[in-house]
């Protein structure tokens, strides 16, 4: 907004103003002269570059008010002007620079103008356009008219601006911004996006008559991702991120069948079991969208039994056919997993090597066939895992304490020999120190089996 400084003088002066009219040394700009390249002067003072100081015949007769020597462009060094106790009016922002010859000047009262607000000093650029009211946009303590809170103005509008819109700049949508003019301007997208929408050929939109109220798919803050309402058909888990083509293929956006089968056959054909056993084609009964993997098969109705699927699983198990295993797979199996099958061990009377001759022949920590280990694995085992057999050491409790923790071998020296123990090879006793320690003991040997007999507790007394 350029500011306009309309004059009213005595007719002896109108020379002297439309001379300075003629050469637009008056047509000041709004940062009080820098875009045409003056220095910022005092307010009270006048720049010579703006030709002849304006008259100001109905200023006081007094000039050593303001005025010192001979010369008139020379001000008083202790010139001050109070302007918000002597005027009224506070000088704020640009005002506050301003020469006091802008205001006031021969025009006339400057109350006149003041009354009329903004527009009785600066031109209305916008030729009425935006109201009268300036401060709606302008803010007189900024350093120039640049308009403030324009997004949130423009909110008031028809058409807020969002996303992309809001940075994009004014002339863009209103061609005469540049020189003030916001004339309502169209908010048909397509008037302003006709090369996006050219552009737009996957899916074709021309061709499918896609080519206004684009904000049905599209959104101001991203062109790339549509937000097509598509709630007559959830696009969920693998459905998501998907392009329009992968299911409208040839630009064939008519009523599609919303059958898994219909875009899944190739996925059910080449399913294991699926074609053979005559699954259904309904994948929402064992699958979800947000994967294939981790079906869950609805087992009830199923009366033939596990093995009328699960025959080559049941093959390939471990021991399975060669024990003669039950294909009732519940047993021992849950449909949530084959793993951490849990055999049934009621009913079984023949003992446990019937099924674990191979685990019992094959363990060498201790070796159980050379240490005369029975078969009676249960002593040690559960039936749960081999690993980490607990022997029932009560019988011969010498087992906690310093004791604790000790391997077999650390007390049964003797490979296959777990009936035979040594004390004496642990505790470094010498013959003679013992021998002096048991001078009284009626019936006192130096062997284990006697260390034994007298400490059953491992305890030295």
């Amino acid at each position: 907004m350029q500011p306009r400084i309309v004059f009213g003088m005595p007719r002896a002066h109108a020379a002297i103003l439309s001379l300075a009219l003629a050469l637009g040394l008056l047509a000041c700009a709004i940062d009080g002269g820098k875009r045409n390249g003056w220095d910022p002067v005092e307010p009270q003072q006048w720049q010579a570059e703006r030709g002849p100081v304006v008259p100001h015949d109905t200023f006081p007769s007094d000039c050593g008010l303001c005025h010192e020597g001979s010369s008139w462009h020379a001000i008083r060094d202790d010139f001050s002007f109070d302007h918000a106790r002597q005027a009224g009016l506070a000088l704020v922002g640009a005002h506050q620079n301003a020469e006091c010859l802008r205001c006031h000047n021969d025009r006339g009262p400057v109350e006149i103008f003041a009354q009329r607000g903004c527009i009785g000093c600066h031109e209305d650029v916008h030729q009425g356009g935006l109201g009268a009211t300036c401060v709606d946009c302008h803010d007189e303590a900024a350093t120039d008219w640049r308009p403030k809170a324009a997004i949130a103005e423009h909110a008031t509008t028809r058409f807020p601006l969002v996303g992309a819109h809001a940075s994009t700049a004014c002339w863009a949508c209103h061609p005469g911004a540049q020189v003030g003019n916001f004339a309502n301007t169209t908010t048909n997208c397509v008037d302003c996006h006709a090369k996006d929408l050219a552009l737009a050929v996957e899916p074709d939109h021309a061709i499918q008559g896609w080519t206004d109220s684009c904000q049905r798919c599209h959104l101001p803050t991203d062109w790339s991702r549509a937000g097509f309402d598509h709630r007559f058909f959830s696009l969920q888990g693998g459905h998501s991120g998907l392009s329009c083509n992968a299911c409208h293929s040839g630009n064939d956006f008519g009523g599609l069948d919303s059958a898994c089968v219909a875009c899944h056959a190739d996925d059910y054909q080449s399913a294991r079991n699926h074609v053979t056993l005559n699954y259904s084609t309904d994948c929402t009964q064992c699958h979800t969208v947000q994967g294939w993997k981790g079906a869950n098969f609805a087992h009830t109705g199923i009366v033939t039994g596990c093995i009328a699927c699960h025959a080559s699983e049941y093959n390939s198990a471990p021991d399975h056919v060669s024990q003669g295993y039950s294909t009732e797979c519940g047993k021992c199996h849950t449909v949530n997993s084959w793993q951490g099958g849990n055999f049934p061990h009621t009913g079984i009377v023949t003992g446990c090597n019937r099924c674990h001759a191979d685990e019992y022949a094959a363990t060498t920590q201790p070796n159980h066939a050379t240490s005369g280990f029975g078969t009676s694995c249960e002593q040690c085992h559960n039936t749960r895992t081999w690993g980490d057999g607990t022997f029932d050491h009560s019988e011969f409790p010498i087992f906690n304490g310093h004791h604790a923790g000790l391997s077999c071998q650390d007390c049964h020296p003797v490979p296959g020999a777990f009936r035979q123990f040594t004390c004496i090879s642990c505790h470094e006793h010498s013959l003679r120190t013992t021998n002096s320690h048991h001078n009284r003991v009626q019936g006192y040997t130096y062997q284990s089996s006697a260390c034994y007999n007298c400490h059953p507790n491992g305890q030295g007394d």
